[in-house]
């Protein structure tokens, strides 16, 4: 069986000579060594547990693009900080908890209190990574040092601090030293004395009760819920003799969950149940995400635009770039032809093209029927319906023109025009989009809110700017002089990506190509300072996130992103960091071509 002993030990695994690390940011080549981390562990993940469907999303562990319920802090290392064998130790334990765990019956036995649902889930996780093969050593060494490296983080932080959090620690190391039939360690020992002796009378019971039933998760769970109980009424007690009126059971709760880092995603199920892919479950998902949509305000679209790209460069601007451009392409080393047929071979669909005439099998052929009276041996009376690969498909590019991407633009615009060719040669239909703002810091909108009194929440105040560079009935070699208008630094103000994504898939939408696919390019979140400053925090985000996952929900366009200095996992479900060199290679384009892949 495939396990994490297949990767070598040394850290410096991780290859990275791809990229030419002297040009890349720090930020850049941490996105990408997350990616590549979370690679290779959702590989073993997915081998070890027999999850098919397993994928991480920035550090999150999904099944099949929702949330896989996992939960436990120590299964979550840091890059910053974490060697390798933490990872792989990480990984062992989230394979464990897939093979051996029945997240129904978890879900259905999860107490209701903020402190005991850590507990709870701290000691599942613990009980199925005791149940380890004996027979693959290195796995087992793995689980260990990555739970050690975890307490001796926690030991060295202000948890230890808290009372709750103090007790929370101190179960789950009495736990994990009954289940793997050992002490705690002497770095532990003197921490949780108190603690493991004050609670010994209570819980001891419970204890014997865990490690006699690893195997049976259902008794298991009904002495972890005995712990639970113990330490919700010395939580309780604990907030009934605070002086203090602002400080109760939740509030210290929340603390506790705090520092143990639970992984809790507001915009994943709670419960990490999966979506059964019935239309009532798909149409009750989708009404909601429309109507989070619903709240998003704004304040003035008087002055909002789309405008084609050649009325945003002057015909002597236009030459000048078109001739820097060009020279820059032909040095690139891309094999153009080769990734047109990279391209056919994701997007192709067969296609009936007419019919094969003379088969022994298939339809009757009425015109050779007068055949078979002259010649009764005569079996060439059918014919077949002949198929032949055809790309009818549309890739729409949207580029992200916010002043921050002006790093990268050169390179883009090189990549989205190689790629743009190579898709024509391949027979699909294309279209490059870009969007910004017509002012900084809103524009007209703002003047027109600060003299009607300033109200609060007032929604988006800024004048947006959609530029169409190349529409999908205009060929490359039309467009081309536009599109060098990306270039022009005078353009790339701010950006609101919800809005943005929405326009352009509107646009797809009323397009004939049955297959539609649109690929995002941009190096960040949002930015609007007039909107982020009127109202409440995050309120650009959410709106991203929420119309992404209403196009991945809906599913008649298939959403992808290209990341260039930041990882974009938190808001598009098929993401890709990239770091471009000034040359373009092959595999920069083999790795887009993968994630599309990926996305079918």
């Amino acid at each position: 069986m495939a396990n994490s002993e297949q990767f070598s030990g040394n850290s410096n695994y991780i290859d990275l000579s791809r990229t030419n690390e002297n040009e890349q940011s720090p930020a850049a080549r941490t996105d990408k060594l997350q990616q590549q981390v979370e690679e290779l562990c959702g590989a073993t993940i997915r081998a070890v547990s027999g999850e098919a469907n397993f994928r991480f999303r920035g550090r999150r562990p999904e099944i099949g693009g929702q949330s896989s319920g996992i939960r436990a802090p120590h299964l979550q290392p840091d890059l910053t900080k974490d060697d390798y064998q933490s990872f792989r130790g990480a990984a062992d334990g989230i394979a464990l908890r897939l093979k051996h765990s029945d997240k129904e019956l978890h879900q259905q036995l999860i107490p209701s209190s903020a402190v005991g649902q850590v507990i709870f889930e701290l000691l599942e996780q613990l009980r199925v990574e005791s149940l380890v093969n004996p027979d693959h050593p290195g796995a087992k060494a793995n689980l260990h040092h990555r739970y050690q490296q975890w307490c001796s983080d926690f030991s060295h932080s202000d948890m230890i601090e808290n009372h709750i959090g103090l007790l929370v620690y101190t179960i789950a190391q009495v736990v994990w030293a009954r289940l793997n039939r050992h002490g705690v360690s002497e770095s532990t020992e003197d921490l949780i004395e108190p603690q493991r002796m004050m609670l010994a009378p209570h819980i001891g019971g419970y204890l014997m009760g865990l490690r006699n039933n690893p195997h049976n998760q259902q008794v298991y769970a009904g002495n972890a819920l005995g712990i639970v109980q113990v330490i919700d009424e010395i939580v309780n007690a604990m907030a009934d003799s605070d002086d203090d009126e602002d400080s109760d059971a939740t509030s210290k709760a929340e603390a506790a969950i705090a520092g143990f880092s639970l992984i809790l995603y507001p915009e994943a199920n709670p419960t990490g149940q999966l979506s059964s892919g019935n239309e009532p479950t798909y149409r009750n998902e989708y009404n909601k995400l429309v109507e989070q949509l619903a709240n998003y305000k704004i304040f003035s679209s008087a002055n909002d635009r789309i405008i084609s790209a050649d009325k945003l460069i002057l015909p002597h601007q236009s030459k000048k770039l078109r001739q820097q451009q060009d020279l820059l392409i032909a040095g690139q080393g891309v094999n153009v032809p080769r990734l047109a047929r990279d391209w056919t071979k994701i997007l192709a669909a067969p296609r009936r093209e007419g019919w094969n005439f003379g088969q022994e099998e298939g339809y009757i052929d009425a015109k050779r029927l007068t055949t078979l009276v002259t010649s009764p041996d005569f079996r060439q009376l059918f014919k077949t319906e002949r198929y032949q690969p055809h790309n009818n498909c549309l890739v729409t590019f949207l580029i992200d023109n916010s002043g921050s991407m002006k790093h990268h633009i050169s390179s883009i615009a090189m990549l989205v025009e190689l790629m743009t060719k190579a898709l024509e040669l391949a027979g699909a239909s294309t279209e490059i989009l870009g969007f910004t703002t017509r002012a900084w810091q809103g524009g007209k909108p703002l003047k027109q809110w600060r003299a009607r009194g300033s109200i609060a929440n007032p929604g988006r105040l800024a004048e947006l700017e959609h530029i169409i560079y190349k529409d999908a009935d205009t060929p490359l070699k039309r467009a081309r002089h536009q599109l060098v208008a990306l270039l022009k630094p005078e353009l790339f103000r701010e950006g609101i990506d919800g809005e943005a994504l929405l326009w352009a898939a509107k646009r797809m939408q009323a397009r004939p190509e049955p297959r539609k696919i649109l690929i995002v390019l941009s190096d960040g979140c949002p930015m609007e300072t007039a909107t982020n400053q009127a109202n409440e925090a995050g309120y650009l985000d959410s709106h991203l996130s929420q119309v992404c996952a209403m196009l991945e929900v809906r599913g008649d366009i298939q959403l992808h992103a290209l990341g260039f200095g930041l990882d974009l996992s938190s808001y598009y479900r098929s993401n890709l960091a990239l770091d471009l060199p000034e040359v373009l290679e092959n595999g920069i384009f083999k790795e887009i071509l993968n994630m599309i892949a990926k996305g079918q």
